[in-house]
């Protein structure tokens, strides 16, 4: 995770942030942080898509996506090369990790009092792999796009 001043980013906002540094993604800024702030998690901690995995989608949106002023075909043709480039992401860590939602990785249900305590345990036995999801996470998109001219 990304810690600085004083904060500790969530694992979207870390991921995203990570891209950013090495291949800035077009309008990244206080709108971008702002909607990362509440994926960490797996969405306000719902345990949905991971946060890593949802900022290497975040990421792909950016540096790809539409504006809605295309044309009908260049809108069309954009979206299925992001999806594409996207779902080649997902997949790969998918086979990596296992899975791509927060309660499947982390092995817990963190929404209930007993949860977030075996959470904390595995933390504080090592046992917290957060870290290295997003790490491989800003790593895969990197490669994507360099390997795809992005």
């Amino acid at each position: 995770m990304i810690e600085q001043d004083g904060k500790r980013f969530n694992c979207c906002e870390s991921t995203i942030m990570k891209v950013n540094e090495k291949h800035p993604l077009d309008g990244f800024g206080r709108g971008v942080m702002r909607a990362t702030s509440n994926m960490g998690g797996g969405g306000a901690g719902w345990g949905s898509a991971c946060g890593a995995v949802t900022g290497g989608v975040m990421a792909f949106g950016l540096a790809m996506g539409t504006n809605g002023d295309e044309s009908p075909e260049e809108f069309t043709a954009t979206r299925d090369k992001m999806r594409e480039y996207t779902q080649e992401f997902l997949k790969a860590f998918e086979e990596r990790w296992g899975h791509i939602n927060c309660f499947d990785l982390l092995g817990v249900d963190t929404r209930t009092p007993e949860g977030k305590a075996k959470h904390e345990e595995n933390k504080a036995k090592g046992l917290y792999y957060c870290e290295d999801f997003v790490q491989w996470a800003a790593e895969k998109v990197l490669d994507i796009f360099e390997e795809k001219g992005i």
